[in-house]
């Protein structure tokens, strides 16, 4: 655990260090997009069900949602699959570091050669 000892003017920012041989490469640019596909972008939702409304969607598939009908129904009708997820704001400062570990975390381990993590734990 770090331990600030000076003055803070943010107290809600945390620092880090990497290391860094020029920029991701494929292997890396490919396992952070893969994260983000996984993590930030929603799971499949199904099909709407013709002649279903909004509220009857929305309490089937468990997932909240404002957007018009005929937007989703017309996504649907021109091949698009539907995603859906939350994010929490109640500990957003800590779920906001973990996208920033977990980024790290992914392009050191699709290739440690070109990027370390030094100094990384944003727990205070």
């Amino acid at each position: 655990m770090k331990i600030r000892t000076d003055f803070v003017s943010n107290s809600s920012s945390s620092s880090f260090v990497l290391a860094r041989k020029g920029g991701l490469n494929e292997k890396q640019k490919e396992a952070v997009i893969r994260y983000v596909e996984e993590h930030m972008m929603g799971k499949p939702l199904p099909p709407m069900e013709e002649g279903e409304d909004l509220d009857d969607y929305r309490e089937r598939v468990d997932c909240w949602m404002t957007c018009d009908l005929e937007k989703l129904r017309r996504a649907q009708e021109e091949g698009m699959t539907l995603y859906g997820g939350y994010v929490v704001f109640e500990c957003c400062d800590y779920n906001y570091a973990n996208v920033f570990q977990n980024i790290w975390r992914i392009a050191e381990e699709a290739d440690d050669t070109n990027f370390r993590q030094l100094d990384t734990d944003l727990s205070y």
